[in-house]
């Protein structure tokens, strides 16, 4: 075991593992609930996984958007599959984020000196509830066009530059092609960003041991 333990340091896997698994200092009094950080990042990595399988057959223009839905459903090997886990895995994904919040609420995670920490974790938030819009109008289904219509204008409430908000989300006058072909490269765009936010804020975590 001894030569183990000297063994383990020097390779960068095992490393990564002895030093943040194995050998760890952590607090005597931490609960279940220090743990959904660390799900919530499980869960982001399988929404990417099945995501990008996803967009790998699927069609971002309006009138071949649903039937590359249900080309991977009924056509593409295991497609059924990836799609309802990526479906139902976003519901998970916001229920783990959502007791992790709550979680830094309740033990004042908030606070000096992990104030920064916490900021850069609300805007992950508001992207991931971006993030979760954009995938509910993808398929283009009826209630992704009217989802997209109704939720679009709210933007138009804002004085002055509201009308110029939404005409630049939706490329045009109307919901149409290029709000889909947006919101696409949108949601491939934070895909990207949750990666280096999330590597970011875990080096920032492991680096000064919050």
């Amino acid at each position: 075991m001894t030569k183990l333990t000297h063994i383990l340091p020097s390779l960068p896997l095992a490393s990564f593992i002895y030093n943040h698994i194995i050998t760890y200092p952590t607090a005597t009094n931490l609960s279940y609930f220090w743990g959904f950080g660390s799900l919530s990042g499980l869960t982001l990595v399988i929404q990417i996984v099945t995501g990008v399988c996803l967009a790998r057959h699927y069609t971002p223009e309006v009138s071949l958007a649903f039937s590359s839905v249900e080309h991977i459903i009924r056509d593409v090997y295991i497609g059924s599959t990836l799609r309802y886990r990526h479906a139902n895995g976003a519901s998970m994904f916001l229920l783990v984020v959502y007791i992790h919040i709550f979680r830094g609420l309740y033990y004042g995670s908030y606070v000096q000196p992990r104030s920064n920490l916490w900021y850069s974790g609300v805007l992950i938030f508001f992207l991931i509830r971006a993030t979760a819009f954009i995938g509910y109008v993808l398929p283009w289904g009826q209630m992704s066009f009217w989802g997209a219509t109704v939720i679009t204008n709210l933007f138009s409430a804002i004085p002055e530059v509201g009308i110029y908000i939404v005409q630049l989300l939706w490329g045009g006058f109307s919901v149409d092609n290029p709000t889909l072909n947006r919101f696409f490269l949108s949601s491939l765009f934070y895909t990207f960003y949750y990666c280096r936010s999330c590597r970011i804020t875990f080096n920032s975590f492991t680096s000064k041991r919050i």
